[in-house]
């Protein structure tokens, strides 16, 4: 064998495997955390997990939040929200509603003094309110979803207070 050819083979073979390494890299990055939503009328639906890193909080901050968002029929859209608080106790929340501007318990497992009126603005952002039982204004809440539709970002502003809670999700 030729010294030339064998030269020629090695740089094949490295060329081969450089390509082959690069095409591979490109199609784990194209579908690292891909997913889709599942109604394009309604983006915040789905599941999200709470990216506690990139999170502001008022006050103490969770130590794992998530958020199950599903149309439920019947004109119905529900949550469910598990995580664990800053004291390391257990949430599982569960809450009904309609995009009506009516008001809707925030919890639908327990009896609460708090209720939430929702509008959905666009497919990408939907505003709420919590009002409490004597019908003041308790929070100003706004969840915004990214342009690639795997973030979800919910602004929380209280009045009287200058500080706001920015909780950034992803979608799983």
């Amino acid at each position: 064998m030729s010294t030339s050819s064998n030269k020629g083979r090695l740089s094949t073979h490295l060329f081969s495997a450089c390509f082959l390494a690069t095409a591979g890299l490109l199609v784990a990055q194209s579908g690292v955390a891909t997913v889709e939503p599942p109604n394009p009328r309604d983006l915040t639906e789905g599941n999200w997990v709470l990216q506690g890193n990139e999170s502001k909080y008022c006050k103490d901050a969770p130590k794992q939040s998530s958020r199950e968002i599903v149309d439920a029929g019947w004109g119905l859209m529900a949550t469910h929200w598990t995580g664990v608080d800053s004291k390391g106790a257990p949430v599982d929340i569960r809450y009904v509603w309609r995009y009506d501007g009516r008001k809707y318990p925030a919890d639908i497992l327990k009896r609460v003094d708090v209720a939430i009126s929702w509008k959905l603005v666009n497919p990408r952002q939907v505003e709420f309110v919590d009002w409490s039982k004597d019908n003041k204004v308790i929070a100003q809440n706004v969840r915004t979803i990214s342009e690639d539709g795997q973030t979800m970002t919910q602004k929380t502003k209280y009045p009287g207070r200058a500080c706001e809670d920015v909780q950034v999700f992803v979608r799983q």
